[in-house]
């Protein structure tokens, strides 16, 4: 299978790509459901930012599912998983202020 050949790592970026899909979703809605109240084009520059961000982000899974460890051979996933959690804790803390306000 697949995940088994990416090794625990890479188990756990999969586990990070999937939690920010669920945040930029989030995101989503609210653009979406702010844009329908209020119209701005501000707010359709976010539904932007947050639909290319999530494009990116099912790609890099599915690619990652598809090719396995025949691409990445023995990827250290460290880099990756950082990355990931740079881009969790920002899609988080854009959440959190647009979800308040």
């Amino acid at each position: 299978m697949v995940i088994e050949s990416l090794g625990v790592m890479g188990t756990v970026y999969i586990a990070i790509i999937i939690t920010n899909i669920g945040i930029l979703l989030g995101l989503l809605h609210v653009y979406i459901r702010s844009y329908r109240q209020i119209k701005i084009g501000f707010t359709i520059g976010l539904i932007l930012f947050a639909s290319i961000f999530l494009l990116k982000s099912i790609f890099e899974l599915t690619f990652l599912l598809m090719t396995g460890n025949t691409i990445h051979g023995n990827h250290n996933f460290t880099g990756d998983i950082i990355g990931g959690l740079i881009q969790f804790v920002a899609f988080t803390i854009l959440l959190k202020i647009t979800w308040d306000y």
